[in-house]
């Protein structure tokens, strides 16, 4: 019943949504808490509004604000939505807004370099308009990248720059702008180590959230300034103002599921315990850590200062099997963080080292055997490790042998061993001067099948697989036919799916060029993929992985010492 009664009550809230102007739609969407079934409503209404007036800029903002509320793995979805609206509009803001899309998506999963690429696309199109708000909203995204891998110095100058052009503006947007380039200024003087510079641009952006006249925009701003503030009092050795600040943003952060800022919160409650000798309350917070980090997985350079806190506690403690779990997740993080951060190595070597690390690690691991065991168990673990290898040894060079035999039928796939089968591409193993037959059981008729088999056809001479982001509906829509007929003839004929059609297209083509051009073979794995038509590396290796049965890296390798000799 009491769902009945909400669905009226939203009923007649949303019935007269379409009298709404967008900037109306857009205030109740800004004042409803995030994915509440009201805000899920109003942000319907504004994409129904958009599509009914065909309204491509609302459009593409509708889509834009659904995305940022949607789940990650839909993020990508919506992206390509507006980048679709964008390139058929050929309105140059669009595209660039369409790109800029594709930057916040891939920053958001650590792909810094693809999202700088984007950023930059979209800066391109923007400098074609007169747009200098979107032009700053560029800026400032790759002025985050330059944050987030250290360039500190790089990143102030670009968000002083946004600052100085949003302070000019009255309007919400601009304001909220202001507010996001203060804030960023005071994380870079903090990272800079100037703390009194940090604070005072914490002070002004808390002064300037109080021109925000949205209360829920206004907390959620008040709130990252008084965390920012709290980390800044820390380092300022202001413990108690510093606690204060921190546990007063702690709540509306975990509100928000803001988990990153929450790892963060904890981290310097937990420091600042630790500096006024609460060793057990210092704890109770890097504790917090490890449980949020063993539940969501989300790593950060700051987060594992807490397990250097905490293994040095339980040092203290003589606790040997808690010492191992911290050195064992420590490392574990450490591990992850090497894929986001290009300069974590150094970082490591500074605060941790590494070496040390592992050699503590196996120095814990010591010690709790021969506490459970003595020396015969120890020469009995000893023996069993030798063994393994032994084992891993001969394992190791077995793969190496079959991995050789791979490379060698790529190298000469004319040549067919006994124990390996490698499919020739089809530039090879077809001759363009044999007739297309006519597939088995597929109930199209032929005339538009004979068609089709000519485009896949001009697609494979021409190279078009080349093309990044080429998907099924973009060349049913070019050869006018549908996807499903489409679907169906690659089925058939070519006994595999679009995509992995596809991806052996290009893995096909890619092994001929490294084979036969030194150039190619000399550039990063990225590069290839790039040149390739992936969109990511990982995408990349899995293809060329499924198509021979080895790594790029491995092949390359493989042809560079056949050079050599």
């Amino acid at each position: 019943m009491i769902m009945l009664l909400n669905g009226s009550f939203l009923h007649a809230q949303t019935k007269n949504f379409s009298k709404k102007t967008f900037a109306q739609l857009a205030e109740l969407i800004d004042s409803q808490e995030i994915n509440s079934s009201l805000q899920l409503a109003y942000l319907n209404a504004y994409l129904d509004k958009a599509k009914q007036e065909k309204n491509q800029s609302e459009l593409v903002e509708a889509y834009r604000k659904k995305l940022f509320r949607a789940p990650e793995t839909q993020h990508l979805v919506y992206a390509d939505s507006i980048y679709n609206i964008a390139v058929k509009s050929k309105d140059n803001k669009l595209i660039s807004i369409a790109y800029q899309t594709y930057g916040t998506i891939y920053f958001i999963q650590k792909n810094y370099k693809v999202s700088v690429e984007n950023s930059l696309k979209a800066e391109e199109y923007i400098i074609k308009t007169n747009d200098l708000y979107t032009l700053h909203k560029i800026r400032y995204s790759i002025a985050d990248v330059k944050y987030y891998l250290g360039s500190f110095d790089e990143a102030l100058k670009i968000y002083q720059d946004c600052a100085t052009y949003y302070s000019n503006k009255d309007d919400i947007n601009n304001l909220l702008g202001y507010i996001n380039s203060i804030r960023s200024i005071s994380k870079c003087y903090y990272q800079l180590g100037d703390y009194q510079q940090a604070s005072q641009y914490n002070i002004l952006g808390l002064q300037s959230c109080q021109k925000i006249k949205i209360p829920t925009i206004q907390n959620d701003e008040e709130l990252y300034f008084r965390q920012s503030e709290g980390i800044v009092q820390y380092s300022l050795k202001n413990h108690e103002q510093s606690v204060s600040l921190l546990e007063g943003s702690l709540d509306g952060i975990k509100k928000n599921k803001d988990y990153t800022n929450e790892h963060l919160t904890y981290l310097f409650l937990g420091k600042n315990y630790w500096d006024l000798n609460q060793r057990e309350k210092a704890l109770e917070y890097f504790e917090s850590i490890d449980e949020l980090y063993q539940k969501k997985k989300i790593t950060n350079l700051d987060l594992r200062q807490a397990y250097v806190f905490l293994i040095e506690y339980y040092k203290d403690k003589k606790n040997l099997e808690k010492q191992l779990y911290y050195t064992n997740t420590l490392i574990q993080i450490d591990n992850l963080l090497r894929e986001d951060y290009r300069y974590l190595n150094n970082y490591l070597h500074t605060e941790y080292d590494n070496k040390n690390l592992f050699q503590n690690k196996l120095d814990l691991e010591m010690q709790i055997e021969r506490n459970k065991r003595r020396s015969f168990y120890l020469y009995l673990m000893g023996s069993i490790i030798i063994l393994g290898i032994g084992v891993t040894t001969v394992i190791y060079y077995r793969k190496q042998r079959l991995y050789r035999k791979k490379y060698e039928a790529l190298l000469h796939p004319q040549q067919k061993t006994e124990t390996l089968s490698i499919s020739k591409p089809a530039s090879e193993s077809e001759s363009d001067e044999q007739p297309i037959p006519f597939p088995k059981n597929v109930d199209i008729h032929e005339d538009l099948v004979q068609q089709i088999l000519v485009k896949l056809k001009e697609f494979e001479s021409d190279k078009e697989f080349l093309k990044p982001n080429i998907t099924q509906s973009q060349l049913a829509e070019q050869w006018k036919t549908n996807t499903s007929y489409l679907s169906k003839i690659i089925n058939t004929q070519k006994n595999k799916n679009f995509n992995q059609y596809v991806n052996d297209l290009r893995i096909d083509y890619g092994l001929q060029l490294l084979k036969n051009d030194l150039v190619i073979r000399s550039y990063k794995v990225t590069a290839i993929a790039s040149e390739l038509g992936f969109t990511n590396t990982r995408s990349f290796t899995n293809a060329f992985i499924a198509r021979t049965g080895l790594k790029p890296s491995y092949f390359i390798e493989q042809l560079n010492k056949d050079q050599d000799i």
